[in-house]
Parts: C-alpha cells; sequence; structure tokens
C-alpha cells in the first residue's frame, strides 16, 4: 500500500487519538506496539565510494533491450508518468554519468517510487529529529516483530502490565536472540542518507524486518527440497532475494517491470557481487546459482518449473487484465504459491484465483509483519 512519507511521519510522531482524523489514526496502528521503548538511535547512511561501472553498463543493456511492459490501468503507469520518466530518457540515451547519479543517490532522485522510502522526499521530511526518531522506533518495532514471529522472543501480550508499562526493547538484544533462532543476517547500506535504526550490523530501516520475515518464510515453504527453485513476482528492491539468498537459496528469480529491474540489479550487484546477478538476455551458464533478474515477458514466454512463487502487495496493484495472465502462469509454474498482499484495492488475491477456488488447497492468515496485510499460501497441485 502506497502512502506518502510526510503522512507516513505525521502518524509516526502524533500519537492517535479522539481528535485525530481516521486516516491518520490507522496509520498509527503502523505501529504494532505503542507503548515501545528503547534506547533510540536513529541513524543514517553515510556516502562511501562505489565500483560500480560494470554493473550500470549490463543493467542499462537490459533495460535498453527489454520489451516494455503494459502496465495497463495500474498505479504502476501512474507512477511512470510521474516519476520514472526523466530516468527511463536517461538509460535510452546511455547517459553514464548521470545514470551513475541516479542509481549511486537515489535519495536525489524518484527512482525507488512506490516500493521504497529513498526518494527525494526523504531528506525534507527527515530534517525534524522527531520524525527521524519515529522512524528508528517503527524499524525497531519492525524488528521486534520478526522476533516474535520466528519465535525468538515471547509474543507480547496486552492483556498484561506491559501494554500499559510498557517494555524496554534493546536492537543488539533483539539482534542476538535473531541469530540463535533464525540466522545471524547481514544488513547492507549500499546508499547514502538512508535513514533507520543504528545497530553494530548496519541501519535498520523499515523494509529490512519484512524481508528478513518473507525470506524466512519462503525458507520453511521449501524445507525439505534440495536446491529449491524460487521465483518471486515484484520484488521491490529485491531485498527480500538478499536474505533468502543468505538462507542458502541461490536458484532465486525475480520477475519485474524493466524500471524496477534496474533497481535491483544494482541494489543486488553492489551487496552480493555482480558476479551474483543474472541479467535478462545475458547467458544463463551457471545461473541455477545465481539470482535471475527477468521482465514479465521473458517469464510468461518461459517454460520453466519453480518448487514456489512468491509475490508481496504487488500483484493486486496490477491491472486486472495483467494480474489474471500472471495467475494463469502462475498455476501452470509451481505448485505452491505464497502471497502477502493487502485487500483496499479493486480486487483481491481470492478474487483473481475465484474460478479455482474449488479445487485449491488455501491457508489464509494475518501476516505477522504489518497490519492490515493477508499471507495466503495457495497449494495448485490438485489442479494438475
Amino acid at each position: 500500500m502506497k502512502t506518502s512519507l510526510a503522512r507516513m511521519a505525521r502518524s509516526w510522531v502524533n500519537k492517535p487519538n479522539s481528535g485525530t482524523s481516521g486516516k491518520e489514526r490507522s496509520r498509527g496502528l503502523m505501529f504494532h506496539r505503542e507503548n515501545l521503548l528503547m534506547a533510540l538511535a536513529a541513524a543514517v547512511v553515510e556516502p562511501h565510494e562505489a565500483i560500480d561501472s560494470e554493473l550500470i553498463r549490463r543493467f542499462t543493456v537490459a533495460y535498453q533491450s527489454a520489451n516494455k511492459s503494459d502496465l495497463g490501468e495500474s498505479m504502476w503507469k501512474h507512477f511512470f508518468n510521474s516519476h520514472h520518466e526523466p530516468i527511463h530518457d536517461a538509460l535510452m540515451a546511455g547517459d553514464e554519468k548521470r545514470i551513475a547519479e541516479i542509481y549511486r543517490y537515489p535519495g536525489t532522485n524518484d527512482l525507488f517510487h512506490g516500493f521504497d522510502m529513498l526518494r527525494k522526499s526523504c531528506p525534507k521530511e527527515f530534517e525534524q529529529t522527531d520524525v527521524r526518531e519515529a522512524y528508528a522506533k517503527l524499524c525497531l518495532d519492525g524488528l521486534v516483530r520478526f522476533a516474535e514471529a520466528v519465535g525468538a522472543i515471547p509474543l507480547d501480550n496486552t492483556e498484561t502490565w506491559s501494554a500499559v508499562e510498557g517494555v524496554p526493547y534493546d536492537a543488539e538484544a533483539i539482534l542476538a536472540k535473531l541469530s540463535q533462532a533464525c540466522w545471524a543476517f547481514t544488513v547492507p547500506n549500499p546508499f547514502p542518507d538512508e535513514f533507520g535504526l543504528r545497530t553494530s550490523r548496519g541501519v535498520v530501516s523499515y523494509r529490512v524486518p519484512q524481508a528478513l520475515y518473507q525470506a524466512w518464510r519462503i525458507k520453511q515453504l521449501v524445507k525439505g527440497i534440495e536446491h529449491p527453485r524460487v521465483l518471486e513476482i515484484g520484488a521491490g528492491l529485491g531485498r527480500t532475494a538478499y536474505y533468502a539468498h543468505e538462507l542458502g537459496i541461490k536458484d532465486y528469480t525475480i520477475v519485474d517491470i524493466p524500471m524496477t529491474a534496474t533497481a535491483q540489479a544494482y541494489f543486488l550487484g553492489r551487496t552480493l557481487g555482480e558476479e551474483q546477478v543474472c541479467l535478462d538476455g545475458e547467458s544463463s551458464a551457471g545461473s541455477s546459482q545465481k539470482i535471475k533478474i527477468c521482465m514479465p515477458q521473458t517469464f510468461l514466454d518461459e517454460d520453466k518449473k519453480y518448487d514456489l512463487i512468491v509475490n508481496v502487495d504487488s500483484l493486486t496493484e496490477m491491472d486486472i487484465l495483467i494480474a489474471k495472465g500472471y495467475w494463469e502462469k502462475i498455476k501452470a509454474s509451481t505448485n505452491i504459491f505464497l502471497s502477502i498482499n493487502h485487500e483496499a484495492n479493486p480486487f483481491r488475491v481470492q478474487d483473481l484465483i475465484a474460478e479455482d477456488m474449488p479445487n485449491l488447497d488455501v491457508s489464509r492468515g494475518l501476516y505477522w509483519m504489518r497490519r492490515g496485510y493477508v499471507e495466503e499460501v495457495v497449494k495448485i497441485s490438485s489442479l494438475k
């Protein structure tokens, strides 16, 4: 669900009350606990040198060669027209200097608009100390929630004294418990001016705990499968793919529209190493151990099978006809589909799969990490 940073920032700082509008109260519910206490440490990533010329060349070539995706009547068509077109022009012109500036410093432009916090509106909003601190609190809240989800710490109980008094949470203590319960994940920060929670592993931004949970959930769903093949439709910046790679899931494919695919290529190339990334149109030799980033038409035209297909916060943002095309392809390509989406758009995932519902095994529950989101595991094997 897309909301402006300014509105979200106000909801973080201004605790909802009876005089707050319904929309502002609902945004305040992004927190899982109102009385979260902590040794606050808001932080911002400092600039550092990037060695990325070959990576930039590769994703520029892939973008120029891509079959341009039909966005239909979707929010992504609006995002492209309003925010991404100048970046498209630089990529098509092969303007290496301008492209390098855009991708090395995404906080100065709108490359990440629609899928990550770091964009040109951030510096202005985060000039306010209380906004920075509230955002760091939100990031810790997500880290704590992930720890609860995997059983690293007990689930907070609103019927006990902690709901009134508040329980202090220390980021380093939570990280230590998560290392014991799941894995000692890293927190890469390739981009300057990214705000979040300071930790010994790096600056944790809002999307990091979300991606950690998603990668952990993927690992659960492919348990027992040797060398699992996973595909993610609409992957944001690629953080979930990054953490799945840390968990040993090497055969991972991302399907996304060309503009977002360039951001994923840059992030994953900078963090995992560009040799770990295979782009659309490049040789597939040895790619079973790499993260592959392909365009929608490539996925729709291929005849490959996957052990799991994942979609988080994007399928219901598409034009309905395009989403139906994806569902038909999903059915033909996997036996298990993981969907994490909200239901405030014109159609739901359940609406999308309604015709097949009698023959599907669907488990539906609340998504641990974000209020208002549904997590559904769809077993498709009964259709085949």
